[in-house]
């Protein structure tokens, strides 16, 4: 059942959620313009969060009804539809369009 195995997904990311890695240290009032200035990244902080998604298996969980409903839909009527795909591509949009400094920052840093 694809109900039973998203809980079952989700389940496993709430028990592993990393300590050193808050939400909360990486938030948008944290990451103002000023820090977000490329000389003003932390690189050492950097570098760690960096470290940390490629040193052990890291996911991020989000949940919305409105989302899931709704990608489950396309997933149901559009073959080979990648749900984890497609929200890659979303959120790092996203990302890109809110934190474009900091995203390429990341970029040159994982290139290393």
């Amino acid at each position: 059942m694809p109900g039973d195995l998203m809980d079952s997904v989700f389940g496993d990311i709430k028990t592993k959620k990393d300590k050193g890695l808050r939400s909360e240290t990486l938030s948008k009032e944290t990451l103002s313009d000023e820090t977000l200035r490329l000389e003003g990244i932390n690189i050492k902080l950097l570098n760690e969060a960096i470290q940390n998604t490629n040193s052990k298996r890291k996911m991020i969980g989000v949940w919305s009804p409105l989302i899931a409903a709704s990608m489950w839909y396309l997933k149901s009527t559009i073959p080979r539809y990648s749900i984890s795909d497609a929200a890659r591509a979303w959120i790092e949009a996203g990302l890109e369009k809110e934190y474009p400094e900091l995203v390429k920052k990341v970029k040159e840093e994982m290139e290393h």
